[in-house]
Formats: structure tokens, sequence, C-alpha cells
């Protein structure tokens, strides 16, 4: 999986995008309503004034040209910023995906490294002790196994020397290797 692949075919930029900007939006209504309110009513159910109506008015035209292009600019940190977090975010969530990918494929990678301003550091910790703790797993699955083939050719040679004795005895080892096996796999639980 490329990372801009990731990045195009995931809505969490849109639905951040969207949830930061609606938000902003609700807090700029209110506040656009807030500024704009006291002049309204005065000049709603203040005097009927020509003088006074002219003062409002030209009140509320610099209120307008104040306020708009403070919301504009509110607007585009709003989405800058949530642009730049949704990079920090997404990058590691890309590297936890790769790492998810080789572990389905039986490739078990090294540790992941994060960019020191991405987040997820703390999930990045424990999946690189999952994994830490999966290669020293199959290290010694590995070990067990090679021990085992070890042993069953040697309990072949012993049956075709037909020695009883050394066949009993690597009888028992094989069992002590089935134990140090069970063990290993008993780490793993099935939810089944």
């Amino acid at each position: 999986m490329r990372r801009d692949q990731f990045s195009r075919d995931s809505s969490f930029a849109a639905h951040l995008l969207l949830s930061t900007l609606s938000m902003s939006g609700i807090f700029m209504i209110v506040a656009g309503a807030i500024t704009f309110a006291p002049a309204v009513v005065r000049l709603e159910f203040g005097s009927d004034s020509l003088d006074e109506i002219a003062v409002l008015t030209r009140q509320i035209l610099q209120i307008h040209a104040v306020v708009w292009p403070v919301v504009a600019a509110c607007l585009i940190a709003v989405t800058l910023t949530s642009l730049y977090l949704f990079n920090k975010m997404t990058e590691p969530l890309f590297r936890f995906a790769r790492i998810f990918e080789s572990i389905r494929q039986g490739k078990i990678p090294g540790p992941i490294r994060l960019r020191g301003h991405d987040y997820l550091k703390r999930e990045a910790r424990a999946l690189n002790e999952m994994t830490a703790e999966l290669r020293s797993l199959i290290g010694e699955i590995k070990r067990s196994q090679l021990e085992l083939s070890g042993t069953i050719e040697e309990v072949a040679e012993a049956l075709s020397e037909d020695d009883p004795k050394r066949v009993a005895e690597l009888v028992s080892s094989l069992g002590e290797q089935d134990k140090v096996l069970r063990e290993s796999l008993a780490r793993f639980t099935d939810p089944a």
C-alpha cells in the first residue's frame, strides 16, 4: 500500500476537515451574531433619526469590513491546521498498516520509527513491543522445531541400530521438547 493511496482512500481527512470547519463555522456564526446584534437592535428599535440610522449603518458596514476578512483568515487557518494534523496522524497510521500487512504475510518487520512531530507515539511503542515479542516467540519456536527435527533423526537412527535404551532416552527428550513447544504456543490464546 503506497502512502498517497492510503491518504486518498481514507475519509479521515475529509471528516477531520468537515468537523473542524463545521465547529469553526458555528463558532463564527455565534460570534458574528454577538458582534452585529447591538448595532442591528439599535437600528431596528432605536430612534427614527436619519443621522442615527446613518451612524448605525456605517458601524454595521465597518463591522462587516473587519469581521469577514477575520472569518476568512480563521477558516483558512482551521483548514491548514486540519491538514497538518491529518498528516501528523495518518503518517503513523500508514506505517502501522504496513506492519500489519507484513505480519499478515508472515514477515515480522523491524521497529517502527516515527518522525519527531508525529502523533501516536505510545501506540507505536506498543506495536514495537508486540513485534519484538513476536520475533522472540518465533525464534523460540524455530529453535524448538530444529531440536525436535534433530531428535526425530536420532530416534530413526537409534531404531535402525535397534538400541532400545537410546530410543527411550530420545522419546523422553521428545516429550521435553513437546513441553517447550506447548509452553511457547500457550502464550497465544484462542478467543473462540
